[in-house]
């Protein structure tokens, strides 16, 4: 084997992801440890001073762990190596090929300002790799040298010409249980996603929605025979809809993601005593996300949680609704992990 197998994090909340599957670019951020690092001697001794030096909370202990990440990230990485990122947002682990030496850039992302290109070869579900693969990925640092299974995912992302494509590789009898029931999930949830979409879109998703409630035990109504501007869906629990709290909710059937100026002209036709729930069939930027956290009467729901509730209250929606979104119970195996 010519080359290296590396493995690096994309920060806590996945903060660099963007970077990481936008840009093409790995990144690592070490607190105060921001200039450009190619000035520093290639030794390691001059990396522990560099660390000191610019953060002096750093413990003694830490030291020598964080400037041997960032040594290795700045020399004993080498283009050609391979590099995977073990991406939390859809559980996948993406594999890749490091394509640039190190260079200093604090645009875009200024918390990782050390940076590599890299060139993405590959994505795999973690399910499909051993368990011990998996543990050696669970290393707490944010850079490091994958070693005691390298081969494996080597053999499931670079397999042999004559073996078939990566994902093709055998599997043991559990690992076949679980993909087959997360296929099965993520299908369902697919269909329901592009029934929505397709055969409920526009003023049709909004009596969709009424009756979603409905299904989940709510009094519900939609509003645009009375034109409450603003308001597509009136829900309460009593049968009078004079007790409190009463949900006012607004759909919205969009593919991008929803800004906090949508966002905030909602909820300002949302009383103290009511609750705001805010449903897209897509997704919301991260600053209509932040605001959102601020009021303690508004909910956002996107996309995958819209979903979601569909799957959980199918069985209570109108006859009409079940024939545009046509769904039919089946075993499947029970293998999949509680959420």
């Amino acid at each position: 084997m010519s080359f290296r197998v590396w493995a690096v994090r994309a920060g806590g909340d996945s903060e660099a992801d963007p970077l990481f599957i936008e840009n093409g670019q790995i990144a690592v951020s070490f607190r105060d440890a921001n200039e450009d690092l190619s000035a520093v001697p290639a030794q390691r001794a001059a990396f522990k001073d560099m660390v000191a030096r610019t953060n002096s909370e750093t413990t003694p202990g830490a030291v020598p762990i964080q400037a041997g990440q960032l040594f290795r990230f700045v020399h004993e990485m080498k283009i050609g190596d391979r590099v995977i990122y073990p991406r939390k947002p859809d559980r996948t682990l993406m594999w890749g090929e490091i394509s640039t030496p190190y260079f200093y850039d604090a645009s875009g992302n200024a918390n990782f300002p050390h940076r590599r290109g890299v060139r993405w070869r590959a994505s795999l579900s973690r399910d499909v790799f051993s368990q011990g693969a998996l543990y050696e990925l669970g290393s707490v640092l944010t850079l490091f040298e994958v070693r005691n299974f390298a081969g494996e995912f080597i053999r499931r992302f670079e397999p042999p010409s004559d073996a078939g494509p990566a994902s093709s590789s055998s599997l043991t009898e559990d690992e076949t249980q679980v993909r087959v029931a997360r296929d099965i999930a993520e299908t369902t949830r697919d269909f329901i996603s592009k029934k929505i979409k397709t055969d409920l879109k526009g003023f049709a998703l909004e009596p969709f929605v009424a009756d979603l409630f409905r299904a989940m035990g709510y009094n519900a109504h939609a509003t645009r025979a009375v034109r409450d501007e603003g308001i597509d869906v009136i829900a309460h629990r009593d049968e009078l809809g004079i007790e409190p709290p009463i949900l006012k909710i607004q759909v919205k059937a969009h593919d991008g993601k929803i800004g906090p100026d949508l966002v905030k002209a909602f909820y300002a036709m949302v009383h103290d005593r009511d609750v705001g729930i805010f449903i897209t069939t897509g997704g919301y930027t991260a600053a209509a996300r932040d605001f959102a956290r601020t009021k303690g009467n508004l909910k956002l729901v996107d996309g995958v949680e819209f979903v979601s509730l569909i799957e959980k209250y199918y069985d209570g929606l109108d006859v009409k609704f079940r024939k545009q979104i046509p769904l039919r119970r089946m075993l499947a195996p029970d293998v999949l992990p509680d959420d």
